[in-house]
């Protein structure tokens, strides 16, 4: 959906183990972390209201394309159009079932607070969590990635350094926005951390 500038909404269609039975959800996902994968965790499946097992999606139902659209058009696009903001975004995600991959993962947290302006709480997050983020060559390359953007992000932040936050956040907003391949929809603006404090 647009606009897309720092979180993407949409409906994705995933995978079963059957190649006629599908699962249709609808998610949303913040961009500036260089992320690889739209993930579901927020948002929710989208239900078969014309099947006797409404998580079920099978090819071979009569009528699967038009139960699928009025689906998504009762019980997505609502949703996905009642957030327009990133504030929007972080209000709908406190309050889902996984607000924790957010709110209470410090390694998510810290670039949120970054993004968002509040560096004295992403200060904080650095000063308890800082020693789990040294490299260790026997991780996952993925993970020492991450590790990796996170000490660049600290680093940033004891020089206090917020026009350097920002290039890093806009940076891993568009590696992000080149893995999901959506690159014509997107549209580059500032984040809060960007923008003068409001009154």
């Amino acid at each position: 959906m647009r606009p897309l500038t720092h979180f993407a909404r949409g409906v994705l269609i995933g995978r079963t183990g059957s190649a006629n039975v599908f699962d249709p959800y609808w998610a949303m996902i913040h961009l500036f972390e260089a992320g690889s994968r739209f993930h579901f965790d927020f948002g929710d499946l989208i239900a078969n209201s014309h099947s006797p097992h409404p998580g079920f999606w099978s090819m071979e139902q009569p009528g699967i394309a038009e139960a699928l659209i009025e689906a998504i058009e009762h019980q997505a696009l609502p949703k996905l159009r009642a957030v327009t903001t990133l504030d929007d975004y972080l209000a709908f995600v406190s309050r889902h079932m996984f607000r924790h991959k957010l709110f209470d993962w410090p390694s998510v947290k810290i670039i949120v607070d970054v993004a968002q302006g509040d560096l004295a709480a992403a200060r904080r997050l650095r000063d308890a969590h800082r020693p789990e983020w040294d490299d260790d060559p026997s991780l996952a390359e993925r993970i020492r990635d991450k590790r990796h953007r996170l000490r660049a992000l600290c680093a940033l932040l004891d020089a206090d350094d917020r026009p350097g936050l920002a290039a890093l956040l806009h940076d891993w907003e568009a590696i992000t926005v080149r893995n999901f391949r959506i690159e014509k929809f997107w549209t580059p603006t500032p984040f809060p951390l960007e923008l003068p404090p409001p009154g």
